[in-house]
């Protein structure tokens, strides 16, 4: 009974001053000190006594100080909440975050982010400030630091899923067949006539921009027939496109029709070759991978191949939302790219 009445007490106390409870008053009702609250809360196989530990889960959740994902991560030794490591924050990965917070928010988790800005040792980090934080699980997705295998599943504590080429072994994985991606743009521009091309492509670390480069060339060897295929690479951003762009034509280039591994590079390339006197289309040809939003709206509309990066985000969290729940899943899944036609690809000059 005492316990009773004082449980009612605090509520009271709780709806007449309208405070939020704090930790002091988790301690204070279970009858600790404020340091076993807290550590109590914060790590749920903290050694203490069973009897303790009910005590401080009771106290906080009859105070509200735990309530949805905590409480649940109090009983269940869960934190609700999973890692998202992402290389950078432009238009595609955007795209993908929106996916997995899609996923997330049906499956009742919390995503942490974090950017790993192309660095091997920060993504490493960033791994393990979320194993610190008691993530269920992380979510890992390409980018130029991947290069070398990161750490493989036995030393990995928590399920993980990688999204995008990677040459991690034994995680699950979500990618897009870029490879095929890349042989469909080939044979597009194959189809309006074009037999010199040029391919603008970062350096060896982006597996997903090096496929769809493997792509390009196997089409182009299936003809059987004759064509040029120069490789611009070392591009990372629009600038270096431009001038990547700017300097081969200034030394000759011949290509009629421009291959950008992403949209971004795209835009650069079209600006060198404005500058240039090089008409898009009527003179080049440009397409690009990823479909930006932003894409549609130039001038010519840019041709893109659509890289579903969305439905990554979502068939990724999906998942790693089942491996978390001790179901089997897919080692790989793939997705598939789509070629959406504009203004800026048409028949050969």
């Amino acid at each position: 009974m005492a316990s009773s009445g004082r449980r009612r007490y605090y509520l009271a106390m709780t709806r007449k001053t309208n405070s939020v409870p704090g930790i002091r008053d988790v301690a204070k009702l279970a009858g600790v000190s404020v340091a076993t609250a807290s550590r109590v809360i914060a790590k749920a196989d903290y050694p203490v006594a069973k009897v303790t530990r009910e005590r401080v889960i009771e106290a906080a959740r009859t105070l509200g100080f735990v309530r949805n994902a905590m409480a649940r991560g109090l009983s269940r030794s869960r934190s609700e909440s999973v890692g998202v490591i992402v290389p950078a924050l432009h238009a595609y990965y955007a795209a993908m975050i929106e996916g997995i917070d899609e996923a997330a928010s049906r499956q009742g988790l919390t995503i942490l982010l974090g950017l790993s800005r192309g660095d091997e040792a920060k993504r490493e980090h960033l791994v393990t400030e979320f194993l610190e934080r008691r993530v269920d699980g992380l979510l890992i997705c390409a980018g130029a630091d991947d290069h070398l295998p990161g750490r493989t599943p036995a030393e990995m504590p928590v399920p993980t899923v990688l999204i995008g080429q990677q040459p991690n072994p034994g995680f699950p994985i979500v990618v897009t067949d870029n490879v095929a991606a890349g042989h469909e743009v080939a044979k597009h521009l194959w189809s309006l006539g074009h037999r010199a091309f040029a391919y603008l492509a970062p350096d060896s670390g982006w597996h997903d921009f090096q496929d769809r480069q493997v792509g390009v060339a196997a089409f182009l060897r299936e003809t059987g027939e004759n064509y040029k295929l120069d490789v611009l690479d070392g591009i990372y951003s629009e600038a270096d496109a431009f001038s990547r762009v700017a300097e081969a034509l200034d030394g000759g280039l011949a290509a009629t029709a421009v291959i950008a591994s992403t949209d971004r590079h795209a835009l650069g390339a079209m600006a060198a070759l404005s500058d240039a006197g090089r008409r898009v289309p009527d003179a080049v040809a440009v397409v690009g991978f990823d479909n930006y939003l932003t894409s549609q709206y130039l001038r010519p509309a840019l041709t893109s191949m659509h890289m579903p990066a969305g439905e990554m985000g979502r068939l990724g969290l999906e998942t790693l939302a089942a491996a978390i729940a001790g179901h089997q899943v897919p080692m790989r899944s793939e997705l598939r790219a789509t070629l959406v036609a504009r203004g800026s690809s048409v028949p050969s000059p």
